[in-house]
């Protein structure tokens, strides 16, 4: 798939679940996307992503991506839906969702990163999808490699209420 001196980007197998884990245990605390607060093989056994790609440096894994590709209308509010009961047409705009993804914390800055992108950009760019990621607001240094891969920041933001709270 993708390939520098050191990485190699390539797809995931069944049998790659514990290395998977092992880059995701390595995330813990402030360092782990918050949007999946359970391990990557129970987010692979439940949603089944159909795009999931490993990052092996020097024959080791040492990141992964996980997403989908779905029609737009997933990234759309219910108010700026058309008011029918025809459904979209099957050439609706498409978006790939980045859903999951980790670098091993030792192997950060060693452009591991980087080609989990192309390989997402590259997969989403063959089926006409654009891209989209949802990442903590805090999270400065995610939000600098984003833009740096030609990522917008969207104009939609998520406001939390706990109601246990006063």
């Amino acid at each position: 798939m993708t390939e520098s001196p050191n990485i190699t980007v390539r797809k995931m197998k069944k049998s790659d679940l514990a290395k998977i884990n092992a880059v995701d245990n390595s995330l813990r605390g402030r360092n782990r996307v918050t949007t999946w607060p359970f391990s990557f093989d129970t987010y692979w056994r439940i949603y089944e992503p159909e795009i999931c790609y490993v990052a092996e440096l020097n024959g080791q894994v040492a990141g992964f991506i996980a997403g989908v590709i779905e029609k737009e209308e997933r990234s759309k509010f219910l108010i700026n839906q058309p008011r029918s009961v025809a459904s979209p047409a099957d050439d609706s705009p498409r978006v790939g969702w980045i859903e999951m993804m980790g670098v091993h914390a030792d192997h950060w800055g060693r452009g591991v990163g980087l080609a989990l992108i192309d390989a997402f950009t590259e997969e989403c760019r063959k089926r006409n999808a654009m891209m989209r990621i949802v990442v903590r607001d805090d999270d400065e240094a995610l939000k600098s490699f984003l833009i740096g891969r030609g990522f917008n920041r969207s104009i939609f933001v998520s406001y939390n209420k706990d109601p246990r709270q006063a």
